[in-house]
């Protein structure tokens, strides 16, 4: 008689909580800008070397630090990666995936948004369309995910 695989691998209630209860909160910005009713973001290239997610494209920004709140780990964290200081920024949603809590938040640049910036963290940044965005191998799936949503919040605002 074959035994239920389904309860084998079935996970105790109080060690998944704890998992649910620890994962990483985050922070990240969207900067985006529309050309030509293209919508393009900016995305940092995340170093070879890097300690998570190492070679792949997604979002500035990062994990709280204290007490901080969404808000404030951005302002910090954008600060550290980019030497840029947001003034003015929108939340757009709270994904709860996996191993994070991630607050979103999005700004529309302008054309001289490269020239206010300086990379300071991964390799570099750059600039992708949605079909980049969408077929790009070397991408954080989770940011894809968020990615998508994004897209069609933008086309639905028009």
């Amino acid at each position: 008689m074959r035994k239920n695989s389904t309860a084998q691998r079935e996970m105790p209630l109080g060690r998944l909580r704890n998992i649910m209860e620890n994962r990483r909160k985050i922070s990240s910005l969207i900067p985006y800008r529309v050309r030509d009713n293209k919508i393009f973001v900016y995305l940092q290239k995340r170093a070879k070397d890097a300690k998570g997610l190492p070679d792949l494209f997604g979002f500035f920004g990062g994990g709280v630090e204290g007490n901080e709140n969404p808000e404030e780990t951005l302002r910090r964290e954008i600060k550290e990666e980019l030497d840029f200081v947001l003034e003015s920024f929108v939340h757009f949603k709270k994904y709860e995936f996996n191993d994070s809590i991630q607050d979103t938040f999005f700004l529309e640049v302008e054309d001289d948004f490269d020239e206010k910036i300086k990379v300071l963290e991964g390799e570099y940044g750059k600039w992708l369309s949605e079909q980049e965005v969408l077929s790009e191998s070397k991408f954080v799936e989770d940011d894809r995910v968020v990615l998508k949503e994004f897209y069609g919040f933008l086309r639905a605002q028009k």
